[in-house]
């Protein structure tokens, strides 16, 4: 089985997306879609596409158009969490409101498999939803690819413990392979052999 992956590091260029104390939202997307890209090619089958590798400005419809012609089988968008409100915290993940059963199990998936790994440090589980529950009303990225779809929307940057972990290399190293991981499960794609 050959599966193509679409990575989706949210925002970049003059967008900076949410700002937290000394990180970006552009620049933790970005890392962190480096490593999960890095991790998935160690399983057999999956290669790994991205909709931007360096710090650029693109549209939903540039960013959904290269997800599209590339006929990628997942498009994952990598955001953070952010509120005016610093105690808010906790992980999401997001759908299309038109969203078919596909990108609905995959999401119930991945997101059942993140919020086990994101319990041991203590970051609660804020659920499963549609892009109308989303800050701005929808995604428009996820509307616009042709493939299942799925936001995730990281800890939140605005809080003191969230940010100090999006600003760990180990911590975004292990949460790296546990997306990889539950990529991988969800397409029964096996580590490659290390011999």
């Amino acid at each position: 089985m050959s599966v193509l992956v679409c990575l989706d590091p949210g925002h970049g260029g003059s967008d900076y997306g949410s700002v937290g104390f000394f990180l970006t939202e552009k620049d933790v997307c970005l890392d962190l879609a480096f490593r999960i890209g890095r991790k998935l090619q160690n399983y057999e089958g999956i290669s790994v596409t991205m909709t931007r590798s360096i710090d650029m400005d693109t549209t939903a419809e540039e960013r959904s158009g290269w997800a599209n012609q590339q006929k990628a089988d997942l498009f994952l968008s990598i955001h953070t969490n952010a509120s005016s409100d610093s105690t808010a915290s906790g992980f999401a993940s997001y759908v299309s409101v038109c969203a078919g059963s596909k990108a609905r199990r995959i999401q119930c998936w991945l997101h059942n498999q993140i919020v086990c790994f994101l319990r041991k440090y203590g970051v609660c589980d804020l659920g499963k939803k549609n892009d109308t529950e989303s800050f701005t009303g929808h995604l428009k990225e996820l509307r616009l690819v042709e493939m299942p779809a799925i936001t995730l929307a990281s800890l939140y940057i605005t809080h003191t413990k969230e940010n100090h972990l999006l600003s760990d290399s180990e911590f975004l190293d292990r949460y790296a392979d546990c997306i990889a991981e539950g990529v991988a499960k969800i397409f029964q794609c096996q580590l490659k052999s290390t011999v």
